[in-house]
């Protein structure tokens, strides 16, 4: 009895732990399906029981093969069963790829138990809609008369599987596209315009058809409209005209036909507003006038490019291009102003008419000419044919009495093709700076001593100038120095330092103009200055005052007989004799040597003759006159 109760509470125990597995008790062993479905489809319902009474799972644990549709397939929980499901959009369902797909379904408890079952899902090829084989080319007439909504033409297909066919629709020319469309259901091709408007007589239809998942064709069909409405025609556009810009009234006339008969209207476009302004086009009357004075020298309005497209009301034409140029017309040049007067230097010179060419004709060319009114003794005028400038063809100089200061001249202007305007040109020619001044000698000779005080004026240079007062182009200043000597702006010569006794000083000095016009000038050549200093010249003696004893004579006797005195004084005055006539050949030599030198200084500081008729004021001068004449008076008062 106790072993019983033992053995039967462990077998009980077993029983309690040993669970039943689910079971799948209702599916579909082989499911299809149509390639190219493109909605969620269901394709088996699942029924998974557990004896236990343990709820159930069911899910899909793999599929052979994996593509190119591994996702397509899910098991939903339907509450009361579930269900195998096709989901459309995550892959493609491809019979030549993968005919068929072995899905195994585990269906598994809360305690993890589990059962297997495989599905297989089979899937049909979609068979394609199809026209009629013997109609995939077809023809269809049509009217210029047909209104909007008229059928032309009715396309039909069919489709074994019953699929739902969808019809699209091609027009050639693309041009014709809006004028036509295709119901997608029946397949009915419709105007959507007045057939008027088509302007072509033929038009072609490539009708396609689908299932959603295949498409066909194009069923191709020729449509012919034998009276359609034809577009205008330009029989005289695609091309230049020539417009002289003197040119008005109309410059060119536009021809257009309408086949049918219509009234016909033109469009004009250009990208150049100024030329197009310069004409009227009102878009009915053909002629293309000129609205106002055209000028080929203006380069934006020179050629104008248009485009035209004529219309009937219904068709228009392709578009056409007419090209306007604007010739030139030679047009007279103009001067301006037509009279200048001014002033211009003397000389030889080229010089501005202040005169300007005003000619319409760009480019152009212009050639100046004197006219033969224009005196011109001699040439002594020319003009510059290219610039106008006029020239003096020799150096004029209005010092001269018979060279006129003020000149008329006519001058005259001509372009390339003959036309030619004229000026008056009024000059007066003035004296200007164009003489530098000239030294009167080239070389100055000046003596000093080294005993001379500084400021001492020794002398003064001179020079002249051509030109006349005018503008101080005659008035002359002075530049030099050199050593212990300088010169003044007035021409003076003036130590400003005493040097030694037998030192020369040599330097150049300049003499310059205040003239204005065009400059003040400076002497070509200097003048060469050379100062001598000597030695400071000597105190003479003082003269004797001692009258000599007065002569005792004997009346009483009548034979001269010298005295002892008398006797005495003999030798003396032969000395006195030899040496008067030794320093008179000095003095002579002196002045022979040096006279020069004194009438120059004389010269020089402006005192002419009277100068020379005094005693020589140099100071060597001096000192050898002063010694002569004391050799001379002591020889005397020895006799």
């Amino acid at each position: 009895m106790e072993l019983w109760a033992l053995f039967g509470f462990d077998l009980i125990l077993l029983c309690t732990l040993v669970a039943a597995k689910p079971e799948i008790t209702g599916f579909t062993k082989v499911v299809k399906i149509k390639e190219g479905t493109s909605v969620n489809e269901e394709l088996s319902k699942i029924t998974c029981h557990d004896p236990d009474g343990d709820k159930t799972t069911t899910s899909i644990t793999s599929m052979v093969p994996n593509n190119p549709c591994s996702l397509c397939f899910e098991v939903l929980n339907n509450g009361a069963d579930e269900s195998l499901q096709y989901r459309a959009g995550v892959g493609t369902l491809d019979h030549s790829s993968a005919p068929s797909y072995l899905l195994t379904l585990t269906c598994s408890d809360m305690n993890h138990e589990s059962t297997t079952e495989v599905i297989e899902v089979t899937v049909l090829p979609n068979t394609p809609p199809h026209f009629d084989p013997d109609k995939l080319f077809d023809s269809a007439t049509m009217s210029a008369g047909m209104t909007s909504g008229t059928v032309v033409y009715h396309a039909q297909a069919d489709d074994e599987e019953h699929d739902d066919i969808k019809y699209s629709l091609q027009v050639l020319p693309a041009s014709s596209a809006g004028n036509y469309v295709i119901d997608p259901v029946t397949g009915e091709i419709k105007t959507t315009v007045d057939l008027k408007r088509e302007c072509r007589n033929d038009v072609t239809f490539k009708v396609g058809i689908s299932d959603g998942t295949n498409t066909v064709g194009p069923l191709v069909i020729d449509g012919s409209i034998p009276d359609a409405n034809v577009p205008p025609v330009a029989a005289n556009l695609d091309t230049t005209v020539q417009v002289p810009e003197d040119a008005t009234g109309t410059a060119y006339k536009m021809l257009f036909s309408d086949g049918n008969g219509d009234p016909v209207t033109y469009t004009v476009t250009s990208n150049n507003a100024p030329g197009v302004a310069q004409f009227t086009l009102d878009g009915k009357n053909p002629n293309v006038d000129i609205a106002g004075a055209l000028n080929y020298e203006d380069l934006a309005s020179r050629q104008t490019d248009l485009t035209i497209q004529a219309t009937d009301g219904f068709c228009t034409s392709s578009p056409y291009h007419l090209r306007l140029k604007v010739t030139d017309v030679n047009e007279p040049p103009k001067i301006t102003p037509d009279r200048t007067e001014f002033e211009v230097c003397e000389g030889q010179r080229e010089f501005d008419s202040h005169l300007h060419v005003l000619d319409e004709d760009q480019p152009d060319t212009q050639r100046w000419t004197l006219l033969p009114m224009t005196s011109n003794p001699e040439g002594q005028f020319g003009i510059d044919p290219t610039t106008g400038f006029l020239k003096t063809l020799m150096d004029y100089d209005v010092d001269v009495v018979t060279t006129p200061r003020r000149k008329t001249f006519y001058v005259q202007v001509e372009d390339k093709g003959g036309l030619t305007s004229s000026a008056t040109v009024e000059v007066t020619f003035v004296d200007c700076n164009d003489n530098a001044p000239i030294f009167d000698i080239p070389d100055y000779t000046f003596a000093a001593t080294e005993c001379t005080s500084a400021g001492t004026k020794i002398g003064t240079i001179s020079a002249t100038d051509k030109d006349s007062s005018r503008e101080q182009n005659n008035v002359i200043y002075y530049q030099g120095s050199g050593g212990g000597v300088s010169v003044g702006s007035g021409g003076e010569v003036v130590i400003t330092q005493a040097l030694k006794a037998g030192t020369v000083v040599t330097f150049n000095a300049y003499a310059y103009d205040r003239g204005q016009t065009p400059g003040p000038l400076r002497s070509k050549n200097p003048a060469v200055i050379s100062v001598r200093f000597t030695p400071c010249p000597t105190t003479p003696p003082p003269r004797s005052t001692t009258k000599p004893p007065p002569t005792t004579t004997t009346p009483t006797t009548t034979t001269k007989k010298y005295s002892k005195k008398g006797d005495d004084n003999l030798p003396w005055i032969i000395i006195a004799a030899l040496l008067g006539t030794f320093l008179m050949g000095v003095l002579g030599y002196m002045l022979w040597r040096y006279g020069h030198l004194c009438l120059r200084s004389c010269r020089n500081a402006t005192c002419g003759r009277k100068c020379c008729k005094t005693r020589p004021k140099s100071n060597k001068y001096l000192y050898v006159y002063l010694m002569a004449q004391a050799l001379f008076e002591n020889s005397t008062d020895k006799e």
